[in-house]
């Protein structure tokens, strides 16, 4: 067992202790099944010899009785085993899958942007299902077989140790070719588990580009992609089973030079009267009852390799470096935001976002950022809550650098309404409450007052108990983005900033919002991303942007002025 294996089994052994009951009582259950095998097969040699040889006729009613309690109470013994083996197990890969999912969350956002949502999903639900059946059926094994090898061996080594040895001459065997089988099976499964991982994300993303898809007739060959996907995960899952299911034939074959090599020897000492029948069969039975559980274990052993292919995954997953924050408390701003020096790039070999802005958002004020698309708007807005950090400069709120807040406290300070919001598939009010779970229904209902869906929210089947589909699809965009904009009001954070905020929504619906939001200037930070530029003609600062760079800075009239791109947008999207 190579030291990879061992860690991955130490690692296993850490959860013990939060689930030592029933991993004591598996044990405890493991130990009497084994030791009833072990009497069960001891028992034949005076049983047969006594009844038998001897023709103590009058006692042969009790050996079928005998049989059936030794038989009635290890299957008791086993069921409870069993039982117990499975409820550590459910227990420790449910532990597992809580932590994976708690480091999933504390993973930086631009990492779980790069790692696709697919493999992602597939590392926290497939990964740690494979590892399940090692837990369940491989502890199970591991505990209950090898005591029992342990066992029968012992009755057979006491019978008679030279016909016992000469059976396990097969054991080398069976040892290397299952450690063999084993590697073969750990790296064809850590393919399968990534296999599985690119068919979750395949099927996402058809499923959200399905507009594009269905309007650019691609469908067969997006059929032919996922087709793909699938035949390699198909071949990859024989291969698995090929492996897996060559060491039980591996045992089988062992199994029966074994037995050969017994009778061969052992009815030759029959013959020649140096062993009774009885302690021959005894022998026997034990020997081939033995091939049993190691047929199992070696069934184990391969399981263990299997899952250490889908652990290996996992690991990786736990050693990915947490996005950091400082030490500071983020207060609400003062005096504003400052950009130095600021470019960004997502990846590198791709172009700047943004380059060399050098800005200054004052705070208590309404800020508006307008240009073309792709002139790095959203980039901008996405680096004040640090969801991305720059690739050069710094950022300061009051003359901090943000680096230096704590994350919780620094993004508790935004409330963000994009062009696309996400709801989760959960009631009205669970999706507005998310931002403040101890509002008052009073207090909800005047958010949604605010941003104009209350109306629309209490004509829902089960009005604010209304259960929404996956991402809010059982609504219209106008009404999700509603949505969005009364868990801001609810909030009521010291800096909101929307991001085509109320793009899909009617004009009068709009004109009541912007009425709201003015209501907030003097006491919030406003900063709005529109390109219908008659929503931020009322800013007090408006910044233009154009291919990641700053062009130009001021009021609606300075910049109808003295910007030729503002006034172009302007005289474009106004009408």
């Amino acid at each position: 067992m190579g030291n990879d294996t061992l860690k991955f089994i130490q690692y296993l052994f850490k959860y013990l202790k939060l689930f030592y009951k029933p991993f004591v009582l598996g044990v405890i259950f493991s130990l009497l099944s084994s030791f009833l095998t072990g009497l069960g097969t001891w028992s034949i040699k005076p049983i047969f010899n006594y009844v038998f040889v001897e023709k103590h006729y009058e006692f042969f009613k009790y050996v079928p009785l005998y049989l059936v309690i030794i038989f009635s109470l290890n299957g008791f013994f086993s069921l409870l085993q069993a039982y117990y083996m499975k409820s550590l197990s459910t227990g420790i890969i449910n532990q597992i899958r809580l932590e994976l999912f708690k480091k999933c969350l504390s993973l930086p956002y631009a990492r779980l942007v790069r790692e696709r949502s697919g493999q992602t999903i597939s590392r926290v639900i497939n990964d740690t299902s494979q590892i399940e059946p090692v837990l369940g059926e491989s502890f199970q094994i591991f505990f209950k077989e090898a005591l029992t090898v342990l066992v029968l061996l012992s009755v057979a080594f006491y019978q008679r140790w030279d016909l016992t040895l000469l059976a396990l001459v097969t054991l080398p065997a069976i040892i290397y070719g299952t450690k063999y089988l084993g590697m073969k099976t750990r790296r064809t499964r850590r393919l399968t588990q990534a296999s599985t991982g690119e068919l979750t994300h395949r099927m996402g993303e058809i499923l959200q580009g399905i507009k594009e898809i269905k309007i650019s007739a691609s469908k067969e060959i997006m059929l032919k992609f996922f087709a793909r996907e699938l035949e390699r995960f198909y071949r990859l899952n024989l291969k698995v089973t090929k492996y897996r299911e060559a060491s039980k034939s591996l045992v089988d074959l062992m199994t029966g030079i074994g037995g050969a090599l017994i009778i061969g020897y052992g009815g030759t000492l029959v013959i020649r009267g140096s062993l009774t029948p009885g302690a021959f069969l005894s022998i026997l039975t034990a020997i081939l009852l033995i091939f049993n559980p190691i047929r199992k274990l070696s069934r184990a052993y391969t399981g263990l390799k299997e899952a250490q292919g889908a652990w290996s995954r996992i690991e990786e997953v736990f050693y990915l470096e947490e996005e950091k924050g400082g030490t500071l408390k983020a207060m609400p701003p003062e005096r504003g935001f400052e950009f130095k020096g600021v470019s960004f790039c997502y990846d590198k070999g791709l172009p700047y976002a943004l380059k060399d802005v050098n800005l200054f958002l004052p705070a208590k004020k309404m800020i508006a950022l307008v240009g073309p698309s792709g002139a790095g708007k959203s980039t901008l807005i996405s680096l004040l809550p640090r969801f991305y950090d720059p690739t050069e400069g710094s950022i300061l709120l009051d003359g901090i650098e943000l680096k230096d807040f704590e994350l919780g406290s620094l993004r508790n300070l935004f409330g963000l309404v994009w062009q696309e919001p996400f709801l989760f598939n959960l009631s009205v009010l669970d999706n507005l409450i998310l931002v403040k779970p101890e509002a008052t229904f009073e207090e909800v209902k005047e958010a949604c007052k605010l941003a104009q869906a209350l109306e629309f929210i209490e004509s829902l089947p089960k009005g604010f108990e209304t259960v929404l589909g996956e991402e809010g699809l059982s609504l219209s965009g106008g009404q999700k983005q509603r949505l969005a904009l009364a868990r801001v009001f609810l909030k009521k954070p010291p800096v909101i900033i929307l991001d085509e905020a109320t793009s899909q929504l009617d004009t009068l619906t709009e004109k009541a919002i912007e009425s709201a939001l003015h209501e907030l200037k003097g006491q919030h930070t406003l900063i709005v991303i529109a390109h219908r530029l008659s929503t931020v003609t009322k800013a007090d600062l408006i910044v233009v942007l154009d291919k990641g760079r700053i062009v130009s800075l001021g009021t609606h009239e300075e910049l109808i002025v003295k910007s030729p791109l503002y006034k172009d947008l302007y005289q474009t999207f106004v009408r």
